[in-house]
């Protein structure tokens, strides 16, 4: 006995919705961690810019050239 193209595409979608569940499962706890990142980062940026401000530039390292500033 062989499968037909009718009993092949309900396999599919079995395996297909299977896939999706489990995957659903994996995904969403790395979209919230992703999410969490992307706040830390956004955060972060903010620091930096506020603290890139306030910082005044020491007049002796800016004479330096770029190989005695490494």
């Amino acid at each position: 006995m062989s499968l037909t193209t009718n009993d092949l595409n309900k396999i599919l979608n079995i395996i297909e919705s299977a896939i999706s569940i489990k995957s659903g499962k994996i995904v969403k706890p790395i979209q919230d961690e992703l999410q969490a990142l992307r706040s830390d980062i956004k955060e972060i940026y903010d620091m930096i810019s506020d603290l890139s401000g306030k910082i005044l530039p020491n007049e002796q390292f800016q004479k330096l050239n770029n190989e005695q500033k490494l």
